[in-house]
């Protein structure tokens, strides 16, 4: 006689492909070693990540990602003092972000004393326009 699977309409796997979706992050973080920041920053870029500043990135990835990526982080960091920050951003608040770069003009543009009024140029983008 066969056995009844007792666990039939319990257990209901999901179809390959059908994973959390990809949501936008910013992942931060303070470490004093040179070493095992330049190691960190390499993880965060192999993951695919932009970095926006010199000790944070932003991009998008699923929920299994974030955690592979945690791991990773967290095993190369071992003892070391590290503080590693991944915050998930909705999409609605990433529609209404704003993005301000300020840039200095070079130094040729200094000597030769174009534009003398001495300020620096504002950009301010809309994530939305890029």
């Amino acid at each position: 006689m066969a056995r009844k699977n007792r666990y039939t309409g319990v257990l209901r796997p999901l179809p390959i492909g059908k994973g959390s979706p990809e949501v936008s992050i910013v992942l931060i973080y303070d470490i004093e070693d040179d070493r095992l920041r330049t190691r960190t920053s390499e993880i965060c870029l192999n993951y695919g990540l932009e970095r926006i500043q010199f000790s944070a990135f932003f991009g998008r990835l699923n929920r299994n990602r974030r955690q592979e990526l945690a791991l990773r982080i967290q095993r190369e960091v071992e003892n070391e003092s590290a503080r590693v920050h991944i915050y998930p951003i909705c999409e609605n608040d990433l529609k209404d972000a704003w993005k301000l770069e300020q840039y200095r003009r070079d130094a040729d543009a200094l000597k030769g004393g174009a534009d003398r009024t001495g300020k620096p140029k504002l950009k301010i983008l809309s994530l939305e326009e890029e």
